[in-house]
């Protein structure tokens, strides 16, 4: 009788599905979602918090009220994959599909790859509302085996993982990837209240903002490359609506490699501390190591982003054990769910299992992650054969709206000068390591797991010791396995680079060999050749050695710590790597980053210094009449100068500045109050 009676109470539990009102906010969620995911930079822990207030005091009913926050942040990923693959704009947490979808685009595939992308996602929706609804009373021992040493392990582990992908380049990646951990340390450090490498500069006091720096370095030198081709992003007829369930048909076959990335993902994002780009890249990583045919990674394949996007939607279900089980949560998006927990007086714990206390709402979570993905995967189903039109379209009337939407977007990060200068900067940056073939992903990995690692490892090793971290099993663990993973990674990465050559060599594509390669073979000395990447590698030399001199002026140890040993390993693989480049013999492909499609002679060069011309003028009259006017300006002028057609044909170069009017004046001033960078004159009311 008394299990008979506890199964009637979780069955009650469920009751909300009786009420219309439940139904009304979950469907006004996901258009909300949808709406919000197809437009770059517009995050959505932003508009949970700009909505939580509203919610609090409007409606009363806790069941309710959680239900929209929950969708809000349980669904966030579901379309944020649309300007990733089709606009070649990645957000943090999907930076992957970028990577392999954006390529996809290009080859005609866009519909597709989206299509086999809802796909995966509903499944991996799913099985992160079944994890949820599992593992609640089973997993709090195995989170409390997490503290500040698996932690730490976990995120280098992550480095280790994406640098070892870095085919052929391994070396430039793991560079690249202690750089970004580098890059990371800049700022107040998060084990001692103390500046570092800020310049004296109060932007830099909290460190690099991730977004301007995420958009400067993955997303600006694509618009630049695309910008100098000037032609569609794909060609015409390769967009359909069959295209599309074509695509969900082939994720659905994939079913078995979907469900095992979706429990990795619910294994990741019920670590606390674990966020959507690192479940992105490790996902990835274990995709392609799991993988029997290695080829074509990173150059623009379907299964890479169906690896990190299965994930990407059941880390999801992940994110909410450690919310409601322990009140700690799982990412920024369920931070601001538990403060509406809080507000509606529920208390993360036990009482989430309790039918007498808040086990509706625990049953209301799950029900709108599963109900929500499928409703999700029916909206985007519908509308993404429209939406993928838009790699037919001239680039450079996309990049009339896109390169404005850029800086806008990145400066609602700190509404600070300091974001467009750091997305120009960090930008540059990005180009440069495109046009010399240095993997951009370890990078940015490495940058968003540089504080992750320091707020973890430096109070490990206080507690443990160095030693003592090492007896911690889950630490060992995970070592043993990254270590062994990256060897295992490098080997099969070396055979692929074998696979390759022999495959150019069949099609009559013999590639040249480099001067080391040759002189090696005839035995005769190596020589100092003269590359423009070398001055490159030096200049990344120079600002280590700097850091490293820098990091003697920091007066508490913890301070110095991670960048001292960091600065450590990296100078003299970066001294390694010049002389390998001055020898003719580090100039190698590269398996994980998109290279300049245009190429990197003179012509290119001369390409590059006029669209260069293009955004500098840009910021600079952002300076002189304000943001909201040269997004205007910058959006005629350049849509009119690049328009291929004639007489009246010239009239559609006005839509993208009617598209960039319509979108600030409709949108952003009139119901998102975005602020606007500070200016010299003032036109109309619009500009702060």
């Amino acid at each position: 009788m008394q299990n008979r009676g506890q199964m009637e109470a979780y069955f009650s539990a469920f009751s909300f599905l009786l009420n219309p009102l439940y139904w009304a906010v979950l469907l006004a969620a996901v258009f909300l979602v949808g709406a919000l995911g197809i437009l770059p930079g517009i995050g959505g822990p932003s508009i949970l918090a700009i909505i939580l207030p509203f919610l609090i005091f409007n409606i009363s009913d806790p069941v309710i009220g959680l239900t929209f926050l929950a969708a809000m942040a349980g669904l966030g990923n579901s379309l944020d994959s649309v300007p990733a693959v089709l606009l070649g704009i990645p957000s943090t947490g999907n930076q992957v599909t970028f990577l392999e979808g954006h390529q996809l685009a290009m080859q005609g595939k866009g519909a597709y790859t989206l299509g086999a992308i809802y796909a995966v996602s509903a499944i991996g929706g799913l099985m992160g509302a079944l994890a949820l609804l599992i593992a609640m009373p089973f997993l709090r021992p195995f989170m409390l085996a997490f503290s500040f040493p698996e932690i730490a392990a976990m995120a280098l582990f992550g480095v280790l993982m994406v640098a070892a992908l870095s085919r052929g380049t391994m070396l430039k990646g793991i560079i690249a990837g202690l750089f970004g951990i580098l890059m990371g340390t800049v700022g107040t450090s998060t084990v001692a209240p103390a500046p570092r490498f800020d310049l004296g500069m109060l932007y830099l006091f909290d460190g690099l903002p991730l977004l301007p720096a995420l958009i400067g370095i993955f997303a600006l030198p694509e618009m630049i490359d695309l910008m100098m081709r000037n032609q569609p992003i794909a060609q015409p007829g390769s967009v359909s609506n069959q295209q599309v369930f074509a695509g969900a048909r082939y994720g659905l076959r994939k079913w078995p490699m979907t469900i095992r990335q979706s429990i990795f993902g619910v294994f990741l994002g019920a670590v606390p501390g674990i966020g959507s780009a690192v479940v992105d890249w490790l996902a990835y990583a274990l995709g392609v190591a799991l993988a029997k045919d290695k080829s074509g990674f990173g150059k623009g394949r379907v299964d890479g982003v169906l690896f990190a996007e299965s994930a990407q939607n059941a880390k999801e279900g992940g994110q909410i054990i450690p919310t409601l089980a322990f009140g700690v949560p799982g990412g920024t998006s369920w931070a601001i769910v538990l403060v509406a927990m809080t507000a509606y007086g529920v208390i993360p714990g036990l009482g989430m299992l309790d039918p007498d206390q808040h086990l509706n709402v625990t049953m209301s979570m799950v029900a709108t992650l599963a109900l929500g993905n499928l409703f999700m995967t029916l909206l985007a189903m519908g509308a993404t054969g429209q939406m993928a039109k838009l790699t037919l379209i001239p680039y450079s009337q996309l990049a009339a709206v896109l390169v404005p939407l850029m800086f806008i977007s990145a400066y609602q990060s700190n509404q600070s000068w300091g974001d467009i200068f750091l997305v120009f900067g960090s930008g540059a940056l990005g180009l440069a390591m495109k046009w010399f073939g240095w993997p951009r992903p370890p990078l940015v990995l490495g940058f968003i797991l540089g504080p992750i690692i320091e707020a973890n490892l430096w109070p490990a090793v206080q507690i443990w010791g160095v030693l003592g971290i090492l007896y911690r099993p889950v630490t060992l663990t995970l070592l043993v396995f990254g270590l062994g993973s990256a060897l295992y990674l490098t080997r099969m990465m070396g055979r692929m680079s074998e696979v390759d050559a022999v495959s150019k060599a069949a099609t009559g594509e013999v590639a040249t060999p480099t001067a080391s390669n040759i002189q090696r073979r005839l035995g005769l000395p190596l020589r100092f050749t003269w590359q423009n990447e070398v001055l490159f590698s030096l200049i990344l030399l120079f600002v280590s050695i700097w850091a490293l001199y820098e990091t003697q002026s920091f007066n508490a140890t913890q301070s110095r710590f991670l960048p001292t040993w960091l600065l450590v390993f990296l100078i003299p693989l970066q001294v390694l790597q010049i002389v390998r480049l001055s020898l003719g013999c580090g100039k190698e492909g590269q398996v994980m980053d998109l290279g300049m499609r245009t190429g990197t002679d003179l012509e290119s060069t001369r390409r590059l210094g006029v669209v260069m011309s293009w955004i500098v003028a840009y910021i600079i009259t952002v300076a002189l009449i304000g943001m909201p006017w040269a997004s205007i300006g910058f959006a005629l002028v350049f849509g009119l100068f690049y328009f291929e057609g004639r007489g009246w044909q010239r009239l559609w170069a006005l839509i993208p500045a009617l598209l960039m009017a319509l979108v600030i004046f409709g949108l952003f001033e009139t119901v998102m109050y975005v602020e606007w960078p500070t200016q010299f004159i003032t036109i109309g009311d619009s500009a702060n």
